[in-house]
């Protein structure tokens, strides 16, 4: 692979132009990936400012003074292929580093936006850049601003009217996450959720759309006035408006992690916890030593599908911008081939055998140290209400008890747990609200003694009993760090874990955060490009590690120490607070790391050990040590290619269409080499200067200690960076593949047939042969086995084309239609070819490139 790449774009392009910027502040420019973040669609930037030029930046997370100095100074005065961009801001990702640029034409306008205010462009910019699901541009849309808790608003939770919900095709009955551009006088953004409001209560507010001033922004300034209509103090903004949804509540399930299961009592851990996740080991083990690959696929695979894991960094701004994968029809390769074989034999195809130790190892590591329980999900939602009776408007907020909840749950009660977990407390018990206690109540709160039938069900299923939520009181809400701007949470529901929901009551509250008054951080717009340098470094993730080394190893008392730091590198950016490093250094020392934290990312569970020692107080590590017996060692003997040889017979291959599966071959072997290489040589570096800082930490040497660390973590960055790309280059690697396979629409079955001979031939896994012809293999073993085929999950692609240059690079090509205007041509580089052979592709999508690069 190499930096030197070319890019086709026309003037009008919708791309995100992505850069690097390295530890000596040069500029190189990185590779496009498939799919939408690349462009601006469904973003309000682009409807803001149609001709925009965007840039995402990504500057190394680890660095000595001398380098950081370089990467600003690189920063402040950024030009590429003859453009002068400027920092704009940032969203989830400037933990890792990236940030965002535009070009100078519209630097002004967006650094006013956030009121010149760095901190805030850091932290809210995202809200222009936020990949929507549905974007809208309304002309003529009255905008209501009020405080908190007036017209039954809450934190970062408004209305919107319900013609409006129709025309962005929202059911009703759904908490919906909002992004928002308005006021063309002096431009505001704002984000949050929203709930319905009748066309009825709009019309006698005369508004759209209330906001309270907790959604804007940065914060609006100034205070607002008297509303007639509205019978309430605040700001009324008439005018053009771009309202995005992100997304709308539904339920769904997370998967329980080790942060959970230490908060656990050790009769939930017994009961509750352990057998059931022992019950589903078993079935694992039964369907591997049975060969029953579709139980076991569907055992393993629900969790990938259905739940999320929040224990790798967990950070709530970027799981906000994740977006919600679509369901895909089909198996991928590796599961296809095994649901059509019948012989058993599919499972030792070195590839196949590979796939599938990766995805057991993932589950195997969560039921391990976090049991198998399936905990359901909601958004986290407000008990705001608003109606209009009788030619009044009624609203109430925050009326519910403190002790109670909303929710679909027919249990009594559940913990409300948020991620990430600092601590026990941050399982909040609620009980749950029958109708019978919810609507006189509600009636109490609104000041009437009764309402009609009509409204009440109105008010219940739109507003209150939404499909997807889970209502608390915001006060509530907000001890374990909640508010209503679409956070999502998942419950511990009383009528499966009453052990559990007993045991955290039980507990009681043993610590409370010490609630400061904080100063939000406000910089000169000069030093944004420091600021965007603070904002990198993602310690959430550690920070929680080392919190649960310390329950692992009953220091209670520390773990409490480190809650106050984990909310520190939550509120960093936003606040006038850090991490106090020197006291998370001294309790690093003290506390050794749970031994079963190592083995997250094993890739066999074969890898993972059958016993560790660990101590009486690791919860975890005492479950890691049941389940691990027995799970026992999973693993299947592999068989060389070669034996996989006969397959494929029966059909005319020509000498030619030899030589092309070979370079084809080549090609897959050649990239894949070198990224392993790479990969091995970074996670050499990484042991030996893991290996140094373990030999000094103990030091008294403070500036070889310093040096020491500052080598690790730049080791573990460079790490994580290259697994990151080797990714994307495996994906480009594929899809090359799949587009030259595609290609080979005539005498297909032939075409299959070499590639398997060339594959045989080797001594590889097999993976070319699976990403060239998949459904070819599943046929095949279905037919020779007398199995049923499967179709086979193509990847995500495009109605592109591939292309060479006279370097051999190989791109991907993509038009982007540009109504209006000249059509955007994007080619995405996917790899260089270094290989002593020709190329000979004939297929008319591949453009015919002959030469000797030898």
């Amino acid at each position: 692979m190499t930096a030197n790449m070319t890019q086709s774009v026309t003037d009008h392009s919708k791309l995100i132009l992505e850069l690097s910027i390295d530890a000596f502040g040069l500029v190189t420019r990185k590779e496009s990936e498939l799919n939408r973040k690349d462009t601006l669609e469904g973003t309000l930037l682009l409807q803001i400012y149609p001709g925009i030029k965007v840039a995402r930046v990504s500057v190394p997370t680890e660095l000595d003074a001398y380098e950081q100095s370089l990467v600003e100074s690189r920063m402040a005065n950024l030009v590429y292929q003859g453009i002068h961009y400027k920092l704009a801001g940032a969203s989830g990702a400037a933990k890792d580093g990236r940030f965002y640029f535009v070009d100078t034409n519209h630097a002004k306008e967006i650094a006013e936006r956030f009121q010149h205010w760095p901190e805030a462009a850091m932290v809210y910019f995202s809200i222009l850049i936020s990949d929507c699901k549905t974007v809208i541009e309304e002309p003529d849309v009255t905008v209501l601003v009020v405080k908190d808790h007036i017209l039954g608003t809450n934190d970062c939770r408004g209305w919107l009217r319900e013609s409006l919900y129709r025309k962005l095709q929202l059911p009703q009955d759904r908490f919906a996450q909002f992004r928002l551009a308005f006021d063309a006088r002096e431009p505001k953004q704002a984000k949050g959720a929203l709930k319905a409001m009748s066309d009825r209560v709009a019309e006698k507010l005369g508004v759209d759309i209330i906001l309270p001033e907790s959604s804007c922004k940065p914060e609006l300034k100034g205070s607002g006035k008297f509303i007639p209509q509205a019978k309430t103090t605040g700001r009324l903004i008439q005018g053009p408006v771009i309202l995005g949804i992100k997304q709308y509540s539904r339920k769904t399930f997370y998967g329980s992690s080790y942060t959970l299961v230490e908060n656990a009592s050790e009769e939930a851990l017994r009961t509750e916890i352990i057998p059931p996740t022992i019950e589903e080991v078993r079935l694992v083990r039964k369907a591997w030593e049975d060969g029953d690959y579709a139980a076991l696929l569907k055992l393993l695979g629900r969790y990938e599908e259905e739940e999320i894991s929040f224990d790798e960094s967990f950070d709530t701004d970027s799981f906000d911008d994740a977006a919600v994968a679509a369901p895909q029809e089909g198996c991928d390769p590796s599961e296809a081939v095994l649901l059509a074989d019948k012989s058993g034999s599919a499972i030792r195809i070195p590839f196949v055998a590979n796939q599938l130790n990766r995805k057991l190892a993932r589950w195997a590591f969560r039921a391990m140290t976090g049991g198998t329980l399936r905990l359901p999900a909601f958004a986290l939602v407000d008990d705001g209400v608003l109606v209009e009776h009788g030619g009044n408007i009624l609203s109430a907020s925050d009326w519910i008890p403190k002790d109670s909840a909303i929710t679909s749950l027919t249990s009594e009660q559940s913990l409300c747990v948020r991620y990430p977990i600092r601590m026990q407390e941050d399982l909040l018990p609620a009980r749950h609200l029958l109708d019978g206690e919810l609507v006189p109540r509600l009636l109490q709160a609104l000041g009437r003694s009764e309402l009609p039938e009509g409204v009440t069900h109105h008010i219940l299923r739109t507003q209150l009993r939404m499909n997807g939520s889970y209502i608390l009181h915001s006060e509530t809400a907000a001890k374990n760090g909640g508010d209503f701007d679409y956070d999502t949470i998942c419950t511990i529901p009383s009528d499966q874990f009453p052990k559990f929901v007993q045991g955290r009551i039980a507990y009681g509250e043993h610590f409370t955060n010490p609630e400061k008054t904080k100063t939000k951080a406000r910089s000169q717009w000069w030093n944004v490009h420091l600021v965007a340098m603070k904002a990198r470094g993602n310690k959430i993730g550690s920070i929680t590690d080392l919190k649960t080394s310390c329950v692992a190893a009953g220091r209670i008392d520390l773990a409490y120490q480190l809650v106050i730091q984990l909310q520190n590198a939550l509120d960093s950016l936003k606040h006038k607070v850090s991490v106090d490093e020197e006291l998370v250094r001294e309790i690093r020392k003290e506390v050794n790391s749970a031994p079963w934290l190592r083995y997250k990312r094993e890739r066999r569970v074969t890898d993972m050990p059958m016993h560790l020692e660990v101590a009486d107080t690791d919860k975890v590590g005492r479950m890691y040590n049941v389940v691990r017996k027995e799970l026992g060692d999973l693993e299947q003997e592999k068989m060389a290619m070669e034996d996989f040889r006969g397959l494929f017979t029966g059909h005319s291959v020509s000498k030619e269409m030899f030589k092309e599966c070979e370079l084809v071959n080549n090609i897959f072997g050649d990239i894949a080499s070198r990224i392993a290489e790479r990969e091995g040589k970074l996670r050499l570096e990484l042991n030996n200067a893991q290996a140094f800082w373990e030999a000094v930490r103990q030091g008294q040497d403070k500036e070889v200690r310093k040096s020491a660390v500052l080598a690790r973590n730049k080791a573990q960055a460079a790490v994580w960076e290259s697994e990151q790309e080797a990714k994307k280059q495996f994906r480009s690697l594929n899809l090359f593949m799949h587009f030259w396979a595609e290609g080979k629409q005539d005498n297909r079955a032939a075409w299959a047939q070499a590639m398997a001979h060339v594959v045989t031939n080797g001594k590889g896994t097999g993976a070319a042969l699976f990403h060239t012809f998949p459904q070819e293999i599943v046929d095949t073993f279905a037919e020779q086995t007398g199995g049923e085929s499967v179709p086979v999950r193509k990847p995500k692609t495009i109605d592109g084309y591939l292309e060479f240059d006279e370097e051999l690079r190989a791109y991907l090509i993509e038009i982007i239609p540009n109504p209006g205007a000249e059509d955007t041509k994007k080619a995405i580089f996917l790899f260089q070819y270094t290989g002593k052979r020709e190329l000979v592709f004939e297929d008319t999508r591949i453009s015919p490139f002959r030469g000797d690069r030898s």
